[in-house]
């Protein structure tokens, strides 16, 4: 077994991954929101609040999960591809929590998210071939097999750029286009989506509120067209203290953010939609007892 951390731009997502008959299981799991982009645009690094939300996290990680027992494997993503002070970020955190992180490129990001969903899908009877679309907080990674591009947007810094509805609405479809025309270019008779924004999306439909998520319920719901604009109206409608509840403390803006992203890109795409809960943690663990993990990070 092998714990596996996913550092992204805006959740910080643990798992203990065993290998199993028909792939890899999650036996033990945990995520937070620390938010490491935010701020990301003006300042140009991982902001103090959130370093310290991020420590926070990790020492609540590590009392949960037996660090001194298993092989730790942990990546971080674009907010740390960018940022000017991921490094010394990483030298205090393996000097205080005696964890390694590597910063990994959208490529490889792409692939270990992509073995993820893989392993989900096999485990639903699923072994169609697909296309992956995972909108994070800073970057967004789209492709299929080994068909990968990283492009430069997130949930987190499109909504600090624009913060008002409007201008967000106007500059969705300025900012998908690239992304848009190379997922067209896809076979898309399945399009799997992972990450934040398809998740809570489905769980809102499914009833489920911030502290009720369950990822075995989400994984392997089918989204319709019609269940983002539902998603965004149904935010709208909450003060901030309900959307607090239903989605998580301070999601509700980044959220209608990246729904807009996502809707922009599946506009006009003749294809079913899943929504799977793994995704770059679950690669992690996967590759790494695959003994694939290092020339995954390397080659890519």
């Amino acid at each position: 077994m092998v714990i596996a951390i996913d550092l992204g731009s805006n959740t910080f997502r643990v798992a203990l991954i065993k290998k199993v008959q028909n792939g890899f299981s999650n036996e033990q799991i945990y995520e937070k929101i620390v938010g490491a982009a935010r701020g990301l645009n003006e300042s140009g690094k991982i902001g103090f609040e959130a370093k310290n939300r991020l420590f926070e996290a990790i020492a609540e990680a590590k009392s949960k999960f037996d660090f001194a027992k298993f092989k730790c494997v942990a990546v971080a993503t674009e907010a740390f591809r960018v940022a000017s002070n991921s490094e010394e970020i990483f030298s205090e955190i393996r000097e205080k929590f005696g964890i390694n992180f590597h910063i990994i490129d959208g490529q490889a990001e792409a692939k270990l998210t992509f073995l993820g969903v893989q392993n989900a899908l096999r485990k639903l009877g699923i072994n169609d071939k697909f296309s992956l679309i995972d909108i994070g907080g800073a970057s967004s990674e789209i492709g299929e097999g080994g068909k990968f591009i990283s492009f430069k947007f997130g949930i987190i810094t499109f909504y600090e750029r624009f913060k008002a509805l409007d201008l967000m609405q106007e500059n969705a479809k300025i900012y998908t286009k690239e992304a848009r025309e190379f997922l067209t270019s896809l076979d898309n008779r399945l399009i799997v989506l992972t990450s934040g924004v398809p998740t809570t999306i489905a769980a809102l439909k499914l009833g489920l509120k911030y502290e009720s998520y369950d990822p075995k319920k989400v994984s392997g719901y089918e989204l319709k067209n019609d269940d983002l604009a539902w998603f965004i109206n149904e935010l709208l409608k909450m003060d901030d203290k309900s959307a607090d509840v239903a989605v998580g403390r301070s999601r509700k803006y980044p959220l209608i953010a990246g729904t807009l992203l996502l809707k922009e890109l599946l506009n006009g795409q003749e294809a079913k939609f899943i929504v799977i809960d793994d995704g770059l943690r679950e690669g992690v663990g996967a590759a790494y007892l695959k003994d694939i993990f290092q020339e995954i990070i390397t080659k890519f």
